[in-house]
């Protein structure tokens, strides 16, 4: 399998993107510049919006709100005034090596980010959830770079990378709470791969994309291999599924850090690709919180 190029969009490192099946709109960031791209599915129009610092992840909100992991903690941007506001309480406010990075929505609506150092050399990242009344709780410690997460399909087991150490770990979930524990390695790598972001399908198997892989890593349930997607391009950061029924996979890549030489060997970084498969994704949830 071999993805293609999509929508004229090109960020400068794209990460977090995600499907509105309703709206039938793509959406993805540009973590460094703060921006996020929202592409019409049919037409391939696009509209950029600029929240003000750097931008890890976003979710959908019930009332067309965005909710948004930034450089200084939780927040939420209307896209009609051109406004960020964050939570109250968001954490590492006054943190200045680190930022949020990736995160998710759990299926009851509570949005969890994490956090990592800007060059993610030490392990000072930190999870957080989000709950419906803005209250910030702490997760986890310890960790290189957050990165892809999500929820096996029965919703009792909860998924994040931490792409420094080379692993993806599994937690048992209690979905009345939010609450994760007894944390083990799901998949692993060695210790010159790197997995990015990632989606969850209905079958519980895990799409992975691989920062300077070529490629998104498809594995079982179990975490057994299955098969490679080809990516024409070094960094490839995320996925996620959508199309008419949620079998296209969408992925986003990066031209960050690469030299003038890379960058002409690699003319499409930064772009968004898409491939057609035979497996069949899950709709990522809504923020069921309040929305400032």
């Amino acid at each position: 399998m071999k993805a293609e190029p999509i929508f004229d969009i090109q960020p400068v490192h794209g990460e977090g993107p995600l499907w509105c099946p309703i709206q039938k709109k793509f959406y993805c960031v540009d973590l460094l510049k703060g921006s996020y791209y929202k592409v019409d599915w049919a037409t391939g129009k696009s509209l950029e919006f600029n929240v003000g610092q750097e931008l890890g992840v976003i979710a959908l909100c019930g009332n067309g709100k965005i909710v948004a992991g930034v450089r200084d903690g939780f927040g939420f941007y209307d896209e009609t005034t051109n406004r960020l506001e964050l939570v109250a309480d968001s954490p590492e406010l006054d943190v200045p090596k680190r930022r949020m990075n990736d995160g998710a929505v759990d299926p009851l609506g509570r949005f969890f980010a994490g956090t990592m150092e800007y060059e993610g050399t030490r392990d000072t990242g930190n999870l957080y959830r989000l709950d419906a009344d803005h209250s910030v709780h702490h997760m986890e410690s310890n960790i290189f770079i957050t990165n892809g997460m999500g929820w096996s399909p029965d919703k009792n087991i909860y998924y994040m990378i931490d792409t420094g150490r080379n692993v993806l770990y599994a937690y048992d979930y209690v979905l009345e709470t939010g609450d994760i524990t007894n944390r083990r390695n799901h998949i692993e790598w060695p210790q010159n791969e790197f997995p990015d972001g990632m989606t969850v399908d209905s079958e519980g198997g895990f799409w992975v994309a691989m920062w300077g892989g070529n490629k998104v890593s498809h594995f079982n349930a179990e975490g057994q291999w299955i098969e490679d997607i080809a990516v024409p391009v070094r960094h490839v950061t995320s996925c996620c599924f959508g199309g008419k029924d949620l079998k296209t996979l969408f992925i986003t890549t990066s031209r960050r850090d690469l030299s003038v030489r890379e960058q002409k060997e690699n003319p499409l970084a930064g772009r968004c690709f898409s491939v057609e498969t035979d497996t069949v994704g899950q709709i990522e949830p809504c923020y069921e919180g309040k929305v400032l």
